[in-house]
């Protein structure tokens, strides 16, 4: 069929002279008679002064722990945030804007921008991140002069890190080329768990005090067909305190990060035929890290060089009608010349009684990857991939490893209402012999394999589906699972299983209302054999993870001035560990559960004007066998704690807002 209306075509093609065959151009088409009045694109249209949305919002927070945070953004008492979105655009194409995000939270952000596309451009950002992990841990010990001392009495630490980020950024150039630079400054502080040992084992809250750095400048080149960019990339990280805290008489007895400086020259560029396209990226760079290393012994001197090259070339291309190849090849270099100067003292460690010195590690990785893409027929198409990865080490028990492996999809979109997905992989990992008994690991047994290094068959599958049995209902589900065998590994991990499932469901019940619902949950078994002074041990842990909700809006009441709304998260992760040595035990609860409702309205005073109301209430308990409460303040084993550290707690918001629209 397709031959003989080829025929025809050609036929009626040679019957007009080549005059009049260019006559046919879209170009001198005739539109006298034709309406374009409707044609033209409105949502194109730049829209020249102020427009957006600001919106001020004030509440309060119930909450007794300050953990509640992380979810609510506020603590205890009042709250208030600030969120805006407003453009502004001049005739000559001058723009600012303004965007924030719960600005006055503690965990809010602010972007101001302004400028000209395809001339200059200037940005400032700001912003807040608190993070809450416990408030009233209690600790005898309290920090002062670079070191911990008793107090002879409990003290009340909040465990929280608060990040505050600020920067610019500017760039200049048209569409051909476009030079750039930026810079970012972000502020650590607050306290951490840390565990130090001086005559007694103590569980104590660390200072956090540090200053991150990043410089930025590149520029852009571009071509009908190409593109390629060269960037200068600096960070400088300072920790504000000292290298090492004290604990009593020991010295140096915690060690905080030091403070190290870093930098990265990168080239990118990539280049485009008719039906293939190439990419290709080079970075070079050196970290450095002048701190001294911890004193242990006779070490008093450090001077840190690590000299990283990264490398990668992709080629993608259309060979024939429906048939894509892909290949890659990445390649990473991690060289460290670190020197330790020192004099002659030296670590034993009292367990093993094996000497401690400073390693100097190195590893390169070369991964190459090769896939290729076939249409069968109309919404019928095949995957297929295969992937090498060698990666050599050094001052390891093993040198190096290879890993292999192939997968295959099958994707099918050409029934009606339905669309399936099916993934699956196999991947196999060997390497050199193992050297447990060289002085570098001596305290590995001469059976333990590493799991990140240990001989591995990795079987892998994943079915998607989705299908939309009516207009304004759409179902998608998907089920993967995971098998990773360390069959050749005597003691270490064994075997693990990952197993899960996700489903959702969304459906316009009608022009004004909508309604959601989702569920997924995850398995990850594993088993693991353990080698004791005393004997061995069999354990097996089991994680489950569930993630359910639903919601639904209503739009249109009081003649379409009022929507309400409502979302309902559940949340819960556990894991299991039985030990068994001889008999089997358990190791304590390890949880965490929460529920967390919203509640919401909108209200439409005037078209600019409007009212939102929310409510939320959280529901959060974790158990952490871990964390125990302070026992005597060291009169049992002089061991102390930092109190109970789990939560078990109800809060609640509630937020007023007004919006104006520009």
């Amino acid at each position: 069929m397709k031959t003989r209306l080829g025929l025809i075509a050609l036929a009626v093609a040679s019957s007009f002279s080549g005059a009049a065959m260019a006559n046919y151009g879209l170009a001198n088409a005739n539109l006298e008679a034709v309406d374009t009045s409707k044609w033209e694109c409105k949502r194109c249209e730049p829209v020249n002064g102020y427009h957006g949305e600001v919106s001020v919002g004030a509440g309060f927070v119930d909450a007794q722990d300050n953990h509640a945070a992380n979810r609510l953004g506020d603590t205890d008492g009042f709250a208030g945030e600030v969120d805006a979105d407003i453009r502004y655009r001049s005739e000559t194409g001058y723009q600012a804007a303004i965007d924030a995000n719960k600005l006055g939270s503690e965990n809010g952000s602010v972007r101001l921008a302004a400028g000209k596309a395809g001339l200059a451009n200037a940005a400032f950002n700001y912003g807040t991140q608190t993070h809450w992990k416990n408030d009233g841990a209690i600790s005898p010990f309290a920090f002062a002069n670079d070191g911990f001392a008793l107090t002879g009495a409990d003290v009340s630490h909040d465990l929280k890190v608060k990040r505050e980020t600020y920067g610019f950024a500017f760039d200049l150039g048209g569409d051909l080329w476009n030079t750039y630079a930026n810079f970012q400054r972000q502020d650590k502080t607050g306290a951490r768990k840390a565990s130090i040992y001086s005559g007694s084992i103590a569980n104590v809250a660390a200072p956090i005090d540090s200053t991150t750095d990043r410089w930025e400048a590149g520029a852009k080149l571009a071509g009908q067909n190409w593109h390629t960019s060269a960037a200068y990339v600096a960070s400088k990280y300072d920790n504000n305190l000292a290298n090492a805290f004290d604990f009593g008489y020991q010295q140096a007895a915690l060690g905080t990060a030091p403070s190290n400086e870093a930098y990265h020259v990168v080239l990118n560029g990539n280049y485009s035929l008719s039906r293939t396209h190439f990419a290709g990226r080079f970075v070079t760079g050196k970290m450095t890290q002048n701190d001294d290393l911890v004193q242990i012994g006779g070490l008093n001197g450090f001077d840190g060089e690590v000299k990283t090259t990264d490398a990668s070339f992709r080629v993608a291309s259309t060979v024939a009608r429906g048939l894509r190849l892909t290949a890659s090849y990445d390649y990473s270099d991690r060289e460290n010349n670190s020197h330790v100067f020192g004099g002659n003292g030296i670590s034993v460690d009292g367990l093993s009684g094996d000497i401690t010195e400073y390693a100097r590690y190195d590893i390169t990785r070369n991964t190459a990857k090769l896939g290729a893409s076939y249409r069968i027929a109309q919404g019928y198409r095949v995957d297929a991939g295969y992937e090498y990865k060698q990666v050599e080490r050094s001052d390891l028990e093993r040198e190096e490893t290879n890993d292999h492996g192939v997968w295959g999809r099958l994707r099918v979109t050409a029934l009606d209402n339905w669309n399936f997905g099916l993934k699956a992989g196999y991947s196999s990992r060997d390497g050199s012999e193992f050297e447990a008994n060289r002085a570098t690991s001596s305290e590995d047994n001469v059976l333990l394999r590493r799991y990140t290094i240990a001989d591995r068959d990795r079987l892998e599958a994943e079915f998607k589906v989705s299908h939309t049995p009516l207009a304004n209902l759409s179902i998608d589900a998907t089920v993967r699972y995971a098998n990773d065998d360390y069959s050749d590994s005597e003691y270490g991990l064994i075997e693990a299983d990952d197993f899960g499932y996700d489903v959702s469901l969304n459906w316009g019940a009608s022009d004004k209302l909508n309604l959601h619902a989702f569920v997924g949950q995850q398995w990850i078994e594993s088993e693991q054999r353990n080698l004791f002074q005393t004997g061995t041990s069999f354990d097996q842990t089991e994680d489950r993870f569930l993630n359910a909700g639903f919601g639904s809006v209503y739009r249109g009441l009081f003649t379409d001035a009022l929507s309400v709304g409502a979302d309902y998260l559940y949340s819960d992760s556990e894991s299991e560990t039985s030990v068994t040595i001889g008999s089997t035990g358990q190791y304590g609860d390890y949880f965490a559960t929460s529920h967390s409702v919203n509640l919401f309205s909108t209200y439409d005073l005037s078209e600019k004007m409007g009212l939102r109301l929310d409510y939320r209430y959280e529901r959060y308990q974790d158990s952490d066998f871990a964390n125990i409460d302070n026992i005597g303040n060291g009169n049992v084993v002089n061991l102390y704690t930092l109190g109970n550290l789990n939560h078990n707690y109800n809060a609640h918001l509630v937020m007023l807002s007004f919006s104006y629209a520009l």
